[in-house]
């Protein structure tokens, strides 16, 4: 009898920790959840409603329509929002297709302990600390005529360098310039965390059997790296509409460098007669992306096995 009470005491016990231990974990989680809710749910719930409405201007109501959509997909005959997707496509181009093999190679370079390894690092990942609204307003200065970069200019082509943010020819291409050098440091550290887990033992191993660098480079670094190489593939895939640069700061759209992201932007800015059909181009763009971005997942792990070490 005597028994029976113990086990029944160790077992009210027992529950008792695996209750206390359910509730702390439900406590820990319900921050995010929240903030997951309120601040994710409630504002796309009311956006994707945004795009099936329309303001009713004679009674001042609401009411359900298909006729945003139809206005967004006739109004990407015009110019400027064409203007807008191209410009949105070249930036997302160059991210994924340039700037994630350049930041594999200068990251591998620099995982290898080349002369002055912390000085790169410094220079590289500076730009991702420092404050935008500095980055912009330095680099603004160095590309004027009066600039450095602008007298470099003007002594090389024995000629006064062009406003480069205010003339078509160019503006697109130093905002592309600018992405490039601000947005490094992001992947740098990412891949870099990567290669530092690889075990020495490995590459010693390679490098025993006369591996060189670029083997060591493709077949060994890259696919047991693959895992987090794949994760920015897929982030920047995600990123495909919303791909836009630091527009508002350098050229505020101006000289044809506006993106999807910076119209939206404006229109929005406009006022609320105008946030319909920027509510129905983000349906539009969510639609588009969501299955490419669930079919690179999937075909991103059949390249190769996430590997654990």
């Amino acid at each position: 009898m005597l028994s029976f009470f113990k086990t029944a005491k160790a077992n009210t016990i027992k529950m008792t920790k695996k209750t206390k231990d359910y509730i702390f974990v439900a406590l820990m989680l319900a921050i995010p959840v929240i903030h997951f809710i309120i601040f994710w749910g409630v504002v796309n719930f009311n956006s994707i409603l945004l795009a099936f409405q329309r303001l009713d201007t004679e009674t001042g109501k609401l009411y359900f329509t298909f006729d945003n959509f139809k206005t967004v997909f006739n109004f990407m005959q015009e110019r400027e929002l064409r203007i807008a997707i191209t410009n949105t496509l070249l930036t997302w181009s160059f991210q994924t297709i340039f700037l994630m093999p350049w930041s594999f190679f200068i990251t591998y370079f620099l995982y290898k302990k080349i002369p002055l390894t912390g000085v790169w690092r410094l220079f590289l990942f500076l730009p991702s600390i420092l404050p935008a609204i500095f980055l912009t307003s330095m680099f603004k200065y160095a590309i004027q005529p009066i600039g450095p970069i602008g007298k470099l200019w003007a002594l090389l082509f024995n000629k006064e360098a062009p406003t480069f943010l205010l003339e078509v020819d160019y503006a697109k291409w130093v905002v592309l310039f600018y992405f490039f050098w601000t947005n490094f440091g992001g992947q740098f550290i990412l891949l870099m965390g990567a290669m530092a887990r690889i075990p020495t033992q490995l590459l010693e191993a390679g490098q025993i059997d006369g591996v060189n660098m670029w083997v060591e480079m493709f077949q060994i670094v890259f696919p047991l790296c693959w895992s987090t190489f794949s994760m920015i593939l897929v982030l920047n895939v995600a990123s495909l509409f919303t791909a836009s640069g630091p527009i508002l700061l350098l050229t505020q759209g101006g000289a044809d460098t506006e993106t999807i992201s910076y119209w939206i932007f404006r229109h929005v800015q406009g006022g609320d007669a105008t946030l319909f059909m920027p509510s129905a181009l983000g349906v539009v763009c969510t639609l588009i992306i969501f299955p490419i971005v669930t079919l690179v997942r999937w075909g991103s792990g059949k390249i190769w096995a996430d590997v654990e070490f």
